[in-house]
Parts: C-alpha cells; sequence; structure tokens
C-alpha cells in the first residue's frame, strides 16, 4: 500500500507542497467554502437553536459548520442599523467585532462585507447613511476612508482581523447614490445627479463622471482597509479587498463594471465577488460566460461566489424566470437544494480563477420562535423550521447533509492528505456529500479536504 501512495504522490506533484511526510501531507489553501452567518447571534440571542440531520441540538453553529468542512464566514456591517426599523438589519461595529473574533477564535477565514449604509445596500438601493447625507462628494470619499479604516483598526485590535474585506455589497451600479430615498434611479435624467454608473453601456465616455466618483470612493475604502493594516503593524497585502456586483443577466454588465472602474482608476483590489441566484439570473451557462470573460480581462484577479442561494420551499415573487423553467433544473425543495449545490459546484470545477463559495444566510430560521428576529420568511436556508418551533431542522435528503455537500467546492482544490484509517478521526463523506460509515479505498472528503485512502 505505501508503494501505491508513493507512486501516486510521484504522479501528482502539483498536488502537494514540499513540506510533507507520508500520511500527513499539508497544503497550502488556495479554495475558501461557508456563507453569510450575520444571523447567529441573533437568533442565539432570541432562544433558536438548531438541530443537525439526526435532531440532535447543535450547541455552537459555528463549530458545527467547521466541523462539517466549512473554512470561511462572511458578516455584514451596517454603518448606523438603528435607524432601520428591520430586525434582520442589526449588525453594528460591535455586533460584528464579536461575531468576527468568534470566527478568527474557531480558526476559520472571516470576510467582512460593508454595506455602507444604514440598511440594506444592493443593485435597487445604495442609500447614503443618515450621518452622511451633508456630505460633498469629497467629504464622502474622506469620509469613506476615515470610516473603513476606523473599522478595520477596531477589527484588528479586537482579535478580528479580517481576511477579506468586501468594500460595499452588490454595488454593480455604484455605492452612494444621491438621492433621497437612495433607491434606483427612476429615469435616465436623474443617473449623473444619483451616481449611478450605466454598467449596460460599453462606452465609458456614457458615464464619465459618474465611474470617477464610484472610483474615488472604493480608491478611498481600499486606502482605509490596506492603511489600517499598516497602522497596526501588519503587512498590507495580507488581506484580500473584494468588490462585489450583482452579477445581473448579463455577461457585458458585470464585465463592463469591471473595465469601466479600471478606466476610472481603481485597481487596488484583489477579488471580483459575484452574486450568483439563478431564479434572478438564469441557468448556469449565464454563469459561465460571465466567469469566462473575467477570467480573459481581468486574469490578475481571483473571482469568488460570494452569495448565493436555492429555495426549499416556494420561489420569490420577483423571479425573472418561470416556475416552469426553474423546475426544469431544481425544484422548490430540500431534494431541489442539494441538487443545485451538486450542481453549481461541479459546473465551477474547471474554473481555477473561482477561489471562494459563499451560501446566503444558510442560518435561517424564519423569523425566529418569538418572531422578533425577521420581518419574514425566505425559505433559501439549509435549516426548515414550522411557525412558532424554537428548534430549526437540517433536512438532509436522501441523507446528503447540504452543509457537508457545500463543502465538497473544496474538493476541486486537489487531494490534501493521505489518510490513515487507523489514526484519523472526524465524519467521512462520498464526494456528493453522502456520511459514509466506512469509506473504500479511493478519494472522499474529511473535515472539508478531499483525502485519499
Amino acid at each position: 500500500m505505501k508503494r501505491l501512495l508513493l507512486l501516486l504522490l510521484c504522479a501528482v506533484p502539483c498536488l502537494f507542497t514540499s513540506h510533507c511526510s507520508l500520511g500527513n501531507i499539508v497544503v497550502a489553501q488556495s479554495r475558501f467554502v461557508g456563507g453569510d452567518l450575520s444571523m447567529i447571534p441573533a437568533y442565539e440571542q432570541a432562544g433558536d437553536k438548531w438541530l443537525d440531520e439526526n435532531g440532535t441540538v447543535i450547541t455552537d453553529l459555528l463549530s458545527y459548520v467547521k466541523s462539517q468542512g466549512w473554512t470561511a464566514v462572511r458578516v455584514r456591517l451596517f454603518v448606523d442599523p438603528s435607524q432601520d426599523a428591520d430586525p434582520s438589519v442589526c449588525q453594528d461595529l460591535a455586533y460584528a467585532l464579536s461575531l468576527g473574533k468568534r470566527i478568527k477564535d474557531a480558526g476559520m477565514c472571516f470576510m467582512l462585507d460593508f454595506h455602507y449604509s444604514d440598511t440594506w445596500a444592493d443593485p435597487s438601493t445604495q442609500k447614503i447613511p443618515a450621518s452622511w447625507t451633508d456630505h460633498s462628494r469629497a467629504a464622502l470619499a474622506a469620509q469613506l476612508y476615515a470610516y473603513t479604516h476606523s473599522v478595520v483598526s477596531a477589527m484588528i485590535d479586537g482579535g478580528a482581523t479580517p481576511d477579506y474585506v468586501q468594500i460595499g455589497n452588490e454595488i454593480t451600479y455604484g455605492l452612494l447614490w444621491d438621492t433621497a430615498t437612495g433607491k434606483y434611479p427612476s429615469s435616465s435624467s436623474q443617473y449623473v445627479a444619483a451616481g449611478y454608473c450605466p454598467t449596460w453601456s460599453a462606452t465609458y465616455s456614457d458615464g464619465t463622471s459618474q465611474w470617477q466618483r464610484t472610483a474615488s470612493f472604493l480608491n478611498n475604502a481600499a486606502h482605509g482597509v490596506r492603511q489600517s493594516f499598516v497602522d497596526s503593524g501588519l503587512d498590507s497585502t495580507q488581506v484580500r479587498i473584494v468588490v462585489h456586483t450583482e452579477m445581473g443577466n448579463a455577461t457585458r454588465n458585470g464585465d463592463n463594471f469591471y473595465r469601466h472602474l479600471r478606466t476610472a482608476g481603481f485597481t487596488n483590489f484583489d477579488v471580483i465577488g459575484l452574486s450568483y441566484y439563478p431564479f434572478w439570473h438564469g441557468p448556469l451557462s449565464v454563469l459561465g460566460n460571465l466567469l469566462t470573460t473575467l477570467g480573459k480581462d481581468f486574469a490578475d484577479k481571483e473571482v469568488q461566489i460570494v452569495e448565493t442561494a436555492w429555495y426549499n420551499n416556494w420561489y420569490p415573487s420577483d423571479a425573472n424566470y418561470s416556475i416552469a423553467q426553474l423546475n426544469s433544473n431544481w425544484t422548490a425543495d430540500a431534494q431541489g437544494q442539494a441538487n443545485f449545490l451538486r450542481d453549481l459546484i461541479a459546473f465551477l470545477e474547471p474554473y481555477s480563477s473561482v477561489t471562494g463559495l459563499y451560501y446566503w444566510m444558510p442560518e435561517e430560521c424564519g423569523n425566529g420562535y418569538q418572531k422578533t428576529v425577521m420581518k419574514s420568511w425566505q425559505n433559501r436556508g439549509l435549516w426548515q423550521n414550522g411557525s412558532s418551533q424554537r428548534h430549526a431542522m437540517l433536512v438532509a435528503p436522501d441523507g446528503t447533509n447540504p452543509v457537508a455537500l457545500l463543502s465538497t467546492f473544496l474538493s476541486g482544490d486537489g487531494i490534501r492528505s493521505i489518510d490513515n484509517p487507523k489514526t484519523s478521526n472526524g465524519l467521512v463523506y462520498d464526494l456528493s456529500g453522502r456520511r459514509t460509515e466506512k469509506p473504500a479505498r479511493g478519494i472522499h472528503i474529511r473535515n472539508g479536504r478531499k483525502v485519499l485512502r
């Protein structure tokens, strides 16, 4: 058996580093998998609990997802969430710092997601925080630097040093729109005044002033991130800066955004972050077209899917694709959700530039046992609960644990170790995310890593 393993190692040297010993091959991690778990403290405070697929109460959700192979957690941050009546908009600095420290203490990668708003920021809403509304364009840029620097410095000082920092949330058409409501401009005549960036246009000159405005904002935000590391005595290149867009239904929109920003003088980032929701963005082929184009135009950047999800119940009323179209791929139930994860992970396998996959709000327990955590249910999480139930049950169709299934994204990163059946511990899954008690010889997943037995 030892000779076979040595032959295998010689056959695939590119998968391993030089630091190795038979039975414990150590490899630098180049992929991350996890989810946006920003609601954990709110659910915990409300008394909600999560159950595993066997009905056992999970005492610490972070430890649980790590045990199933997750390596990264994303947490959102609002400037002053007290300005929003939505109870799920509760992530202020103290909240995010505390959760970030838990993530780091658990030995996981931490992505901090700046919304730069008091409420949800997305392609249709980029509202300036209430305390910044009297700022000029120059003052807003300066405020972005000061605020970002202050927050990241606090994170570092508090033991929650972020590994990735996302400067803005789904800023497909820019950020900090200068309108009273912060809503999507109702007419083209308002684009310039609002600072809305026309990503649909292949011509940079169609929105020169808007692109310059957005580039100045992002340059200041990125500088705030880097400088906070320098001022804390850390290497500013160790933090990875993410620029996040909602993909849109056309490849040109996504590619134009990053090309126009580059033309406007903003290049100080490392990762292109994408949201991909099939019910809004279309089939996997649409995602593939964008990944291919970005791979050609931005070969120096990583790409991460920082938000994705599929419904385990009914579809959204604002879906861009009909129920018939959606059902032809994945049904709106737990099985369809698992099938979606399998298909997405398999689809991403050939794209070496894709280094991260994050599930959106997998911890959802509806609006909570006491109905105080969220306004409504989204039905896209990996747990399910009924009205007024204290416990949310992890649904594992066909014996498939969806949390572990998501971790198989890491299997595309190559064999991570040689598994010694006499000394190994932890749960074992096949490449489809199904738990197996007695794994046969070959490749399987343990703690989110591809191992060879």
